[in-house]
């Protein structure tokens, strides 16, 4: 038998995905093996076969949100070479698209800046396509090697923003941007930037970079692939623009467990946009009577925080789903964006990556035995001095059936730390030689008691177990003088 085709990835995506046109009727074998002949018991695959359609590209990507736009798409067993992107109702950002009911869905791009399409020849500073910012420039990298210009007039002391759109809508441009002045000399140039909104997308090979302009003059925006590769498959959406300051969240994990009556910690993410430092206040949104959330706002320039959600004695066992949104100041305007729930994973023992869930639950593993909330009683922020220490009141009921109460602070900066501890009192120490005063944030204080084994245990076991009592409300600090 003979090798017909053969896949080990599909673009820049480790699953791979097989394109064969069958020649003749006849019996043919799809095998399947991990590319390193592995095997164990989670590696699990599934598997379609058939006509079925598939979407490889669509041009342009994208559109002005609200409107209807007619575009190109390209791939296999699809209903015809065009077909109608329906923005309507959408906000700007990314949105999924299938051309069919039963074809793959494939990512398009959604802003509310005006549309453009490049004109070729346009590689040169002499022939680039004009433009009047601000614009979303829909393009190819045509052929390999290709470069893209665009020229536009800019005065001294504009600010200028120019991000690719490519990879995050699947295409393989592996972008590289450049912008000249006026006199021919490069002021700014970027290959690639991280994103964390991206989800599993393993190589963030968008384009993205921000110039002040020194000069009134004709200035002009390079788009190329630094593979130097191209085809029709390699579209991307370019924005030039001012800076458009916004942000998005983020919050894992997805799923909590938690004490009736107790707390469980979690992690904002503010994935901020064109320079906006302004702080996020984070709120839930129509959650049952006695849920609650304790240091929830990141700081203006701060990109995360820890905080905790708190739930009362008489929270349903069931998974309550939650939602939690942030609000904050942009240019003057208050808004509120919705919190994504996400889950922090780790891909090749070095790489994170937020992905997103469908929703944010929290489900009751427990209660506590007596009828007082674990609390922390003294306000925040508690203010420690540099160098010295200070104490925290907490109620963590026990009832007398746990001794040897130990708290310990999770995910603490280096520097504080929890000097001494009784049932009802953390002392918190802050060495002044790693904590300068001015210092603030949120500490997770969690707690563990020893109860006495039961009977018949072994010997070897000691005579007590300890026992996870979890998280306390989130406790904000202030390193003073």
């Amino acid at each position: 038998s003979n090798e017909v085709a053969f896949a080990d990835d599909y673009r820049f995506r480790p699953d791979p995905v097989i394109f064969y046109a069958i020649p003749k009727t006849g019996a043919y074998i799809l095998k399947i093996h991990d590319s390193l002949y592995r095997g164990r018991e989670d590696f699990i695959y599934r598997i379609t076969v058939g006509e079925i359609p598939f979407v490889t590209g669509v041009y342009p990507a994208g559109g002005r949100a609200g409107e209807r736009v007619s575009v190109g798409v390209s791939g296999w067993n699809l209903p015809g070479p065009q077909a109608v992107l329906d923005l309507r109702g959408l906000s700007p950002g990314t949105h999924p698209f299938q051309v069919c009911r039963s074809a793959n869905p494939v990512p398009v791009h959604a802003d509310s800046l005006p549309e453009r399409f490049e004109s070729e020849p346009n590689d040169t500073r002499t022939n680039a396509t004009a433009l009047t910012l601000p614009a979303i420039v829909n393009g190819r990298i045509g052929r390999p090697g290709d470069w893209d210009a665009y020229r536009f007039e800019g005065r001294a002391g504009d600010s200028l923003v120019a991000e690719v759109f490519a990879r995050r809508l699947d295409s393989p441009v592996d972008s590289v941007l450049r912008l000249i002045d006026p006199s021919g000399k490069q002021v700014a140039a970027n290959d690639d930037r991280e994103d964390k909104g991206s989800g599993l997308n393993t190589h963030h090979a968008d384009s993205y970079l921000s110039a002040r302009l020194l000069s009134d003059g004709t200035y002009t925006v390079f788009i190329g692939d630094t593979q130097r590769a191209g085809g029709l498959a390699y579209g991307y959406r370019l924005r030039l623009s001012a800076p458009q300051p916004d942000f998005e969240l983020r919050v894992t994990p997805s799923s909590l467990n938690v004490r009736a009556g107790a707390s469980v910690p979690l992690t904002a993410y503010a994935l901020r946009k064109d320079g906006f430092t302004n702080a996020l206040e984070l709120a839930l949104t129509g959650a049952p009577a006695g849920y609650r959330l304790d240091g929830a706002t990141i700081p203006a320039g701060q990109d995360q925080v820890t905080f905790t959600l708190s739930v009362p004695l008489d929270a349903p066992d069931d998974a309550v789903p939650l939602a939690i949104t942030g609000r904050a100041v942009l240019q003057g305007v208050t808004v509120n964006r919705p919190a994504v729930p996400a889950d922090d994973m780790m891909q090749a023992f070095a790489y994170r990556h937020l992905v997103p869930a469908q929703e944010l639950t929290s489900l009751v593993v427990g209660r506590l035995r007596f009828r007082s909330e674990v609390r922390v009683m003294t306000p925040s922020p508690v203010r420690i001095p540099a160098g010295g220490s200070a104490s925290v009141e907490v109620n963590l009921p026990t009832g007398g059936f746990l001794s040897d109460i130990q708290y310990e602070l999770a995910g603490a900066p280096d520097g504080l730390s929890v000097k001494e501890s009784a049932p009802g009192r953390v002392v918190l120490q802050a060495d002044a030689a790693k904590l300068q005063p001015g210092r603030s944030g949120n500490l997770i204080i969690t707690a563990t008691g020893a109860r006495p084994l039961p009977a018949g245990a072994p010997k070897a076991a000691g005579n007590a177990f300890r026992v996870p009592l979890g998280a306390f409300p989130a406790v904000t600090y202030l390193v003073t003088p």
